[in-house]
């Protein structure tokens, strides 16, 4: 996205034509305004990480500046951001929670901790409901500064992100998404030299990273699905301005959210070609 920029010294914050929002505008066949993408504010003031559940009618979020907290919003309309309320929160285990992911069916949430280096794993009672979430376990990372997690089609395997080493790393998993069954497998390096967050597609033919000091999002594509030594990068995109925290999806691939800090917002693209950067329309 370019940022807004001005005409004859005139900045311009917005425009409309006949009450209708315009996207872009154009001068002699250069862009000098394109409108900034849905976005809100996070309810925490160091906000490290965003999940959804199945159906896109919640929307979590979790941050360290309040020496950690989950916060669950509800959204009345599927996956749009815009129509986002705020819930509920919690505590997290430890004071600088960085991600969160769910297992398939929403009776078991995931956290990663920066400082304790540690993947922790809740059971809820009522699926995708925090305030039902019962700490249960917990290993230490791979990485000694872990930023994200991820986890297969089917739980078989969970993926690990950090920055210390700017590694990707495989585990396998023994027992569907009960993270005292992994065993580290393999790792391979991400594209960047800080990555905070790995996604893949719905079929494991493609993985996302975002990493903050590149600003970058890095997709790679995967000739074995969900098998990360055989990824080739592809391409990348430029994260909206500020400091890249973590990215997500929507279930269909077709609208792509970012988290940014510095200033602080989450972001909300449409994807013409689902799971695709390269289409954000």
């Amino acid at each position: 996205m370019i940022p807004p920029t001005s005409i004859d010294g005139t900045d311009i914050t917005g425009a409309t034509i006949d009450g209708t929002d315009v996207q872009e505008i154009t001068v002699d066949g250069d862009v000098v305004f394109t409108a900034a993408p849905p976005s809100i504010t996070p309810q925490d003031g160091s906000a490290a990480g965003i999940a959804w559940n199945d159906d896109g009618s919640r929307l979590y979020e979790v941050g360290f500046g309040s020496g950690g907290d989950i916060y669950q919003y509800t959204v009345s309309t599927p996956f749009d951001i815009t129509t986002a309320t705020f819930q509920t929160s919690i505590n997290s285990q430890d004071s600088v929670p960085v991600d969160i992911e769910w297992n398939d069916t929403g009776s078991r949430l995931y956290e990663v901790d920066f400082v304790e280096e540690k993947i922790y794993q809740y059971t809820l009672s009522t699926p995708y409901d925090i305030t039902t979430a019962s700490f249960s376990t917990s290993i230490n990372s791979q990485d000694s500064d872990p930023t994200g997690i991820a986890w297969n089609d089917d739980g078989s395997r969970l993926y690990e992100v950090g920055r210390d080493s700017d590694n990707i790393y495989q585990y396998t998993v023994s027992t569907p998404y009960d993270i005292t069954t992994a065993t580290f497998q393999t790792s391979i390096n991400s594209q960047g030299s800080n990555p905070r967050k790995i996604t893949f597609d719905n079929n494991g033919s493609k993985f996302h990273v975002i990493d903050a000091s590149a600003s970058k999002i890095f997709q790679s594509n995967l000739s074995t699905p969900f098998d990360i030594t055989t990824a080739t990068f592809q391409t990348s995109i430029t994260t909206q301005p500020g400091s890249a925290q973590k990215h997500a999806w929507s279930d269909d691939g077709l609208q792509l959210y970012q988290l940014i800090r510095f200033p602080d917002f989450i972001y909300q693209f449409t994807v013409s070609t689902p799971f695709d950067i390269t289409t954000i329309v």
